[in-house]
């Protein structure tokens, strides 16, 4: 379910950058699955700069330190199908996840002014809510940063086709509440009524 982080995220920043949904933004903004293409793209001259580009780091690690055995192991009952009288246990997995975000501009000038706009969008802990793609449906909350203050300057004057130039710059994002999710149906069963002895004297009342 790491996709829906992913999209989590480059929604937001479309919305930063294009609030008006309008049709062409002045920004492109590329999803994970998008970006190994962009290479090809730009040598094409298939694009239009400036562009953000959002990538996931590798390896994606367990968070041993903020695991739960119980929410790991036997899962925790979070869902009730009144339907078809199912209760779903969730399993939780927390998860280190990280992002670099890379900026791709024709000029020193945008390039500035789209770091400068990601630096005070990540410099504290900005929040972000994903909705779970499985039985439960519900939301979780997780939080991005910048997980350091540096700027990763990848490239200052490569070339952009044959005549101009590509300035390209990064910084990491690194992100906390994140969880992979399992869940596993229960069927209730309709328990039997047991037969009750009423007391017939006051001795075995007591």
């Amino acid at each position: 379910m790491l996709w829906v982080y992913d999209n989590a995220i480059v929604e937001d920043l479309k919305k930063s950058f294009n609030p008006d949904n309008v049709p062409n933004p002045v920004v492109t903004v590329i999803s994970p699955e998008n970006a190994i293409g962009l290479a090809a793209q730009v040598q094409e001259d298939k694009i239009q700069l400036p562009i953000v580009a959002l990538t996931r780091n590798s390896p994606v690690s367990i968070a041993e330190a903020v695991k739960n055995f119980t929410k790991t192991k036997k899962g925790v009952a979070t869902t009730f199908d009144k339907e078809n009288n199912i209760i779903y246990h969730e399993k939780t997995i927390p998860i280190d996840l990280s992002y670099e975000l890379s900026v791709f501009t024709a000029n020193t000038a945008d390039m500035d002014e789209i770091i400068r706009e990601l630096i005070f969008k990540y410099s504290s802990m900005y929040f972000l809510t994903i909705t779970v793609p499985y039985e439960s449906k519900r939301k979780i909350q997780f939080g991005i940063s910048m997980s350091n203050t540096d700027i990763e300057i990848q490239s200052s004057s490569s070339e952009y086709i044959s005549d101009g130039k590509l300035y390209a710059s990064a910084i990491t994002l690194r992100c906390e509440g994140c969880v992979l999710v399992h869940y596993t149906p229960r069927r209730l069963k309709r328990a039997g009524v047991s037969e009750i002895k009423l007391a017939t004297n006051t001795t075995d009342l007591q």
